[in-house]
């Protein structure tokens, strides 16, 4: 997760793509960190908290990778989850 802290370090921190793409990151990391919170507070024992892991994981992932696909391409557009809340960073 720190590697999505890493650009607003070394860049131009007045740029606006840089810090759209910097709040999405913090969105997700806030978010990610509050799941798996939740998810040890739960247990992790097998079950459906397992499959509940497993699924809050790969949503995360997928989130990851979108925002790393628009970052990459120059486009400045919303996670598909979290977008909108990160945005309000």
């Amino acid at each position: 997760y720190l590697v999505f802290f890493l650009p607003m370090l070394v860049g131009e921190k007045n740029d606006p793509f840089l810090k759209y793409h910097f709040k999405q990151a913090v969105g997700l990391l806030i978010l990610a960190l509050s799941l798996q919170g939740v998810i040890s507070i739960i247990g992790y024992r097998g079950g459906p908290q397992q499959t509940l892991a497993w699924v809050v994981r790969v949503i995360l992932i997928i989130e990851v990778v979108v925002g790393m696909t628009n970052a990459l391409r120059g486009e400045m557009r919303l996670l598909p989850v979290i977008g909108k809340y990160a945005a309000k960073l």
